[in-house]
């Protein structure tokens, strides 16, 4: 079979190889010209051939992202097309059951907690999320990778090694490849993609219609999703759905009381304080219906829950004497995150907050809209300092300082983000 691969920043060389080793007749496009010669000529002795741009031929199966403008493709003509997401879902196979999330907000938390609830019931879990691929046990959490892409073809790149697991739990960007239990958090704004072209909607629906068993999806998105279910199998969470969460007793910094109830069964929590509770109502719920839907039960969620100290990076919490700060730093980082992170800060009636804006670098300055985070900024009054730090230089709107140091004791709280640049 004649294949054409677009996209090798997003993975395409791992799917790529993957069809030059079953035989195929493989042409890869490196769309955006960035990829290294180190790769470039890996795919070559392969016998995969390598070009800045899609020949003017014919194919039978053209394979690119779902965030990838279809005019990528540009004169090659293919008999059948297929996402990276669904390329990978032909691909791979594990010899163990998968739960697959994705959505706006909420992922990487997700995946955290579905591991710890199902290694607290003995299980071996191979976790891949924003933070690496772990295998997490009743005895902790072993790193096998850093930096690794959440990207579909990470999937069947993992696919093709030997985890000695009972059960994985994968983090996906913008969709599914097709699992035992897949979780949409939320589809947040439905955001742009593919060049204005396709909706976040199109990435995650090929999460619904690829399913293999239980759908997770909030209970107010029920409209959304359930015209595209296959299996009929759904499990859903918020206000009226199958699991509901109440988060009580808010006081920065100190533990926080949570009720959770689930097939007529409830049980209650204390959650730690060295994270924002309210910004995990999402997380808490996505994870407490999938868990549910994989045999766990209420009252192990609830100690699961309780046990939580947050994800790293994501609205952690510390009190210095009469300050406190919250922490915010991964590459989701963005207007839309830190208006959330105020709006948590809100429920707990805070009235003095300073926000400091930190990208690491200047090309991820640019990838932040800092025009858009002073118009969510100004959208809440208890918010009396706005911050950017080195290299964000001197922005409008902004007082520009060296060290958070030099601002973190002039209000009650810092709410400190910083963009990183690894997706």
């Amino acid at each position: 079979m004649k294949v054409l691969v677009l996209d090798l920043v997003h993975g395409g060389e791992v799917l790529a190889r993957a069809y030059a080793e079953r035989g195929d007749d493989v042409t890869a496009v490196d769309v955006y010209r960035t990829s290294p010669a180190e790769l470039r000529d890996g795919l070559d002795s392969m016998g995969i051939r390598v070009l800045e741009e899609a020949p003017a031929e014919r194919f039978d199966l053209g394979v690119a992202p779902i965030h990838c403008p279809d005019r990528f493709f540009g004169a090659s003509v293919c008999a059948e097309r297929m996402t990276h997401h669904q390329a990978v879902g032909e691909l791979s196979s594990f010899p163990f059951p998968v739960v697959e999330v994705t959505g706006a907000h909420g992922k990487t938390s997700t995946c955290q907690l579905m591991a710890r609830m199902l290694a607290d019931r003995g299980k071996r879990v191979l976790l891949l999320n924003s933070g690496g691929l772990s295998m997490v046990g009743a005895g902790g959490v072993r790193v096998l990778r850093e930096k690794v892409s959440i990207a579909p073809p990470t999937i069947l790149d993992i696919s093709q090694g030997r985890y000695e697991a009972d059960v994985g739990v994968f983090e996906v960007s913008l969709g599914g490849t097709g699992a035992d239990v897949s979780v949409i958090t939320t589809i947040g704004d439905d955001y742009a993609i593919a060049g204005g072209t396709r909706r976040a909607f199109d990435g995650k629906v090929q999460m619904i219609r690829s399913a293999r068993g239980t759908v997770v999806f909030p209970e107010e998105e029920r409209w959304l999703w359930e015209p595209h279910i296959p299996s009929g199998k759904t499990m859903t969470f918020g206000p009226g759905g199958g699991v509901q969460l109440d988060i009580r007793d808010l006081s920065l910094g100190r533990p926080a009381r949570l009720h959770i109830k689930a097939k007529g069964d409830t049980a209650s929590a204390e959650l730690r304080g060295g994270y924002l509770a309210p910004a995990y109502r999402t997380a808490f719920g996505a994870a407490a219906a999938a868990a549910l839907s994989m045999g766990v039960t209420v009252e192990d969620i609830a100690s699961a829950l309780g046990s939580f100290e947050g994800a790293n990076g994501r609205g952690e919490v510390t009190v210095e004497g009469e300050n406190v700060l919250v922490r915010d730093r991964n590459p989701g980082v963005s207007a839309s995150s830190i208006e959330w992170n105020l709006e948590c800060l809100d429920a707990y009636g805070c009235r003095d907050i300073g926000v400091a804006i930190e990208p690491v670098s200047l090309r991820v300055c640019e990838k932040l809209d800092l025009l858009a985070v002073r118009s969510a900024v100004e959208e809440h009054p208890a918010v009396t300092g706005l911050y950017i730090l080195p290299p964000g230089g001197g922005c409008e709107g902004f007082t520009a300082i060296g060290s958070i140091d030099e601002v973190k004791e002039r209000h009650e709280v810092m709410l400190w983000c910083t963009k990183e640049g690894y997706i």
